[in-house]
């Protein structure tokens, strides 16, 4: 076993490096078989040697790579019965076949000059010995060859060969053989049509074969001549080849209107996902296209059906799936995932655009309580004079109330100023009794028209300084609703346990607009004037995750529009 290895790396190095003897004792042993007597035994003798060269040139796969059992089995039995069950028409089939495959190589090679002309010379004798011996000896027995016609194939077109010794071949150096599909079916193709195309005009050749072929020829060569002019014609026309070309890149298409649409509506939408939304409705339009969803941080959703063939694709942060009707072809796949390319490029660019504008804001905010910094610190030792100055026995009604809130919008003032002074910070919040909160709240909204609903149980804590924020910025938006809308009726409810507590503000009022509800809470919006930007809600929302809670929109209906506050007691 240990021997066996190297042995067989032996046998595949020299069979890359003698590859230009392989296809020559390959076509050698091919001719030997077209020159015998047709379905005798050296005929076979000869195509199953011509048979295991090809199998020992072949381009299709690696010449290490070794063949299992079932494989063997299946090639032998193939090569048996052809062998077996000779005739004629699967000689000249294997020769068209073995034409295309020299065609494919012929565009392939990347040695232009040397390996190009090794495969050329290749190609033009098994040509000739189609078209000159095996077609009219092998599918038209009752047509005679001419002598000379004769002599040519079975004597001097072997001479021809010759000339494979004498040009370098471009594989021979090379890893691995390159092999071109599209190349060797128009080559397959194009023999095809001169074959069957020579057989064809035998009706008008009066039953001859050889005039045949020579029209055949010609009107084929007329045909690729003007086909060429076409293809690239000179005058700085494009041609064929360019609207050839433009039919690749769109693979029917309309890609450009496809393109102009996305591009109008990255325009008009400042909105990542109403332009994600916008764009993948525009995707689903195509004829192939029956769905698909998408993810990204900002959530997820679906278009369509959710059945077919998915196709995902994954750029930045966002995540698409296409469903299609059919199994996406290579250049289908290609242009699919430009087209997800681009809307991807596009939605990070909306949610850069985003964070940069949220960013602006919040400077903006910073700068404005920078200046106002002074300010405020003035009205702090003012309020810390009147604290000090207040008496220290309990007192009631009014002169009980400021007593108590006199120390708490001291405390909130200071905390407020070292979030001025350093926005990056996390203050510290102390947790109080949920029911002295509670009992606080009813105080200040007494006189106010505002619902209070509450279960709280014995021993409950929250953070007042953060409900105080929330409250206070719900309870703004609701009034400025009811101004709008008189009939707006405003409920503020807690509950508070042990393990956990929520604080919600609701009203009747009209639902929040869609587009401006999925915002809301996640950055800073651009409204009406006089609507202010939401800055208050975004805001608190970040004080809430800061401090382990969440602050959502629960319910945005008309009628019932309300915001809560979730997090755990203590």
């Amino acid at each position: 076993m240990a021997s066996s290895a190297p042995l067989k790396h032996r046998i595949t190095r020299a069979l890359s490096a003698s590859r230009p003897w392989v296809v020559l004792a390959m076509l050698l042993a091919l001719h030997a078989a077209l020159v015998a007597t047709p379905g005798g035994d050296f005929q076979r003798t000869w195509l199953m040697v011509h048979f295991g060269l090809f199998l020992l040139w072949q381009p299709f796969f690696a010449t290490e790579r070794e063949l299992d059992r079932p494989s063997v089995a299946v090639l032998l039995a193939l090569t048996a019965a052809i062998l077996w069950f000779l005739a004629g028409w699967m000689i000249v089939t294997w020769m068209v076949l073995l034409l295309g495959v020299l065609g494919g190589k012929v565009f392939t090679v990347r040695r232009a000059k040397a390996g190009r002309f090794f495969f050329l010379v290749a190609f033009t004798y098994l040509l000739a010995m189609l078209l000159l011996w095996a077609v009219p000896t092998l599918i038209l027995p009752e047509q005679p060859v001419p002598e000379p016609v004769a002599q040519l194939a079975r004597i001097f077109l072997p001479i021809l060969l010759a000339l494979l010794l004498l040009s370098p071949s471009a594989p021979s150096d090379e890893p691995a053989q390159v092999f071109d599909f599209f190349y060797a079916v128009l080559v397959f193709q194009l023999v095809v049509m001169l074959v069957l195309g020579s057989l064809a005009l035998m009706r008008f050749t009066a039953d001859r074969y050889f005039p045949s072929v020579a029209l055949t020829m010609v009107s084929l060569g007329i045909a690729l001549f003007i086909l060429a002019v076409l293809w690239s014609p000179r005058g700085g026309f494009g041609g064929l080849r360019t609207s050839f070309s433009r039919y690749l890149l769109s693979v029917g298409m309309p890609f450009e209107l496809w393109m102009r649409r996305v591009a109008e509506i990255a325009e008009s939408e400042p909105d990542s996902r109403r332009f994600l939304e916008l764009a993948l409705k525009e995707v689903a339009a195509f004829p192939w296209m029956r769905g698909g969803q998408w993810r990204s941080p900002e959530g997820e959703g679906r278009f369509g059906d959710s059945e077919g063939f998915p196709s995902t694709f994954r750029y930045h942060e966002l995540e698409l799936t296409f469903q299609t009707g059919v199994r996406l072809s290579p250049a289908l796949f290609l242009h699919m995932r430009l087209l997800a390319q681009v809307v991807g490029e596009f939605y990070e660019g909306k949610r850069r655009e985003s964070a940069m504008k949220r960013n602006a804001y919040l400077e903006a905010v910073h700068e404005t309580g920078a200046r106002l910094t002074h300010d405020i610190k003035n009205l702090l030792q003012s309020l810390y004079a009147l604290t000090s100055a207040a008496p220290k026995s309990p007192a009631e009604g009014y002169d009980g109330l400021l007593q108590r809130q006199l120390p708490q919008l001291t405390h909130r003032l200071h905390a407020t100023l070292e979030k001025l002074r350093e926005p990056d910070l996390l203050t510290h919040d102390p947790a109080i009794d949920a029911g002295e909160w509670w009992d606080d709240v009813r105080r200040r909204l007494a006189e106010s028209e505002v619902a209070l609903e509450d279960r709280i149980a014995p021993g409950a804590e929250l953070p007042a300084a953060l409900f105080d924020s929330v409250l206070e910025n719900c309870l703004d938006n609701a009034r400025a609703k009811r101004e709008r809308e008189p009939a707006t009726r405003i409920t503020v409810a807690l509950e508070a346990t042990r393990e956990s507590v929520w604080l919600e503000v609701r009203d009747t009022g009209r639902a929040i607009p869609e587009p401006i509800a999925a915002r809301l809470l996640q950055e800073p919006i651009e409204r009406a004037r006089g609507s202010g930007l939401s800055i208050g809600l975004y805001q608190a929302a970040r004080q809430a995750k800061a401090a382990g809670f969440t602050l959502v929109l629960r319910s945005n209906v008309d009628g019932e529009v309300a915001f809560r506050l979730t997090g755990s007691s203590g």
